[in-house]
């Protein structure tokens, strides 16, 4: 394993040095060998074992020290509180990939707390990425995880644990924000100058590379959250120091995938005004744009940020279209404006399965559509609904099997119910990982069939629904 440093070398005003500090008695026990072997990392290797697990001490290891709007307030100073940067290794592709430790212990941003994870909050992060990375959303990745006989505590004891992650990168939009508000203006130059140079290289020699990186950051951030709404993933805690600069989804907290259709569902239970609903989600991205955005106030004119800032609501709702399109297997964006507003009106009413729909709009035949109609009160509503999709879909002249073929490559059979999740958690603590690896099999592969798992893609039982995620991991 080739490590790189090449964000510890910013220096001291980035981030501070720090050891991962291992878990009583911590064993290895998921290890991500495909994207392992994409990054050209052996984990039978003895060195890169010691490396990874950190139980041989690094040199260049750090904590990066960032700002953050939380729920609306400004923190003028956060930081990694219990993450620690291995350092930055090559993929395939030629790309840089940061290497980032969830539960390493406590660092200088740890705030009085102990700087651990739990088992539970590391193998919900675990799914939660690899399911997003499988629905093609721009996501970290679990590369690792640890369990430990240590007991971390929480509001009861818990299993102790650790999680890798892998990201292009990890600079948040606090980052900027950081240096900002603290009048650093040599620091935020460096700063921009390192997106530059490793994320945006592209954009280094045309005549304005902050604007056309800025302009980058909110088209990615706009496409993002469009995958968001599309698939119905609600991110839980949408701070500006949770928005990552290359647009990718990163700290997994009390996320959720929507099941019953419901506009304003709140997945965390600590966001009691529901500031990051799922309805609210695109305007919030916007927002946080925004506070990214103010940091550049002295680097370019006003009309300049305003007119990037212009540039996310058409990208979001371009590429909304598109992939709504592609879930009702359409090819006219006019007819999916026609049809969108009274299919959810309907999926609300009847607080319809938001996945499971799709996927049996994606099996019906055009003669009969019994397999949605057996799954609501109001028959003759979708009835009427359906004829008219069935109208639309007709009139552009694509064979129905072929399209529905199509329909079932971005329509996903499995997703990452809470219940799911919770079952492998109860298992995985008692030492039983069997359950989190089945689970995690159907996630890698969503829009296959996998028949002998046909329960993991059953609606949540009754005691299911009840589930609440917080911000306490």
């Amino acid at each position: 394993m080739n490590l790189e440093h090449h964000f510890a070398s910013l220096g001291e005003a980035f981030s501070s040095k720090t050891l991962i500090q291992p878990l009583l008695e911590q064993r290895l026990v998921e290890f991500n060998q495909s994207l392992a072997t994409f990054l050209s990392i052996d984990i039978k290797s003895p060195a890169t074992k010691l490396i990874l697990s950190g139980e041989e001490k690094s040199s260049t290891s750090v904590s990066m020290v960032y700002a953050g709007h939380q729920f609306g307030g400004f923190s003028p100073q956060l930081g990694d509180g219990r993450g620690v940067l291995l350092g930055e290794v090559k993929g395939r592709d030629g790309f840089l990939y940061d290497l980032h430790m969830k539960g390493a212990g406590p660092t200088p941003y740890s705030r009085r707390g102990d700087g651990r994870a739990v088992l539970r909050s590391c193998i919900r992060e675990y799914l939660a990425s690899e399911s997003m990375a499988a629905l093609s959303v721009p996501s970290s990745r679990a590369l690792a995880l640890y369990d430990s006989k240590q007991a971390v505590y929480r509001e009861t004891p818990e299993v102790g644990a650790m999680l890798l992650r892998v990201a292009q990168g990890h600079i948040r939009f606090g980052h900027f924000e950081y240096f900002f508000y603290q009048g650093k203006q040599a620091e935020l130059d460096q700063l921009v100058n390192y997106c530059l140079q490793h994320y945006y290289p592209e954009y280094l020699t045309t005549d304005s590379p902050l604007e056309n990186m800025l302009i980058e950051v909110v088209k990615r951030t706009a496409r993002m959250i469009a995958k968001w709404q599309s698939i119905g993933f609600q991110h839980g805690v949408m701070n500006t120091d949770n928005f990552s600069f290359t647009g990718e989804t990163i700290d997994y907290g009390p996320y959720g995938f929507m099941e019953d259709y419901e506009p304003d569902w709140v997945c965390n239970h600590s966001d009691h005004e529901g500031r990051y609903a799922f309805s609210r989600q695109p305007g919030v991205g916007l927002w946080n744009l925004n506070c990214l955005m103010r940091c550049f106030s002295k680097h370019l004119e006003k009309n300049q940020l305003i007119a990037i800032l212009q540039c996310y609501e058409p990208e979001l709702q371009s590429h909304y279209d598109h992939l709504m399109m592609k879930k009702l297997g359409l090819s006219d964006a006019q007819h999916v404006h026609d049809l969108l507003p009274s299919l959810f009106t309907i999926l609300a009413a009847e607080k319809m399965d938001y996945a499971v729909f799709f996927r049996l709009l994606s099996h019906i035949s055009d003669i009969d559509f019994t397999l949605l109609l057996d799954e609501v009160v109001d028959r003759e509503r979708l009835s009427k609904w359906l004829e008219s999709y069935k109208k639309a879909r007709l009139n552009e002249g694509l064979e129905w099997p072929q399209v529905s073929v199509s329909m079932l490559q971005v329509n996903p059979k499995f997703i990452l119910r809470n219940y799911l999740a919770h079952d492998a958690i109860l298992s995985a603590e008692r030492g039983d990982y069997l359950p989190f690896r089945r689970l995690l099999n159907v996630l890698n592969q969503p829009f296959d069939e996998h028949p002998e798992s046909d329960i993991l893609a059953q609606r949540a039982p009754e005691w299911g629904r009840s589930l609440e995620v917080s911000c306490s991991s």
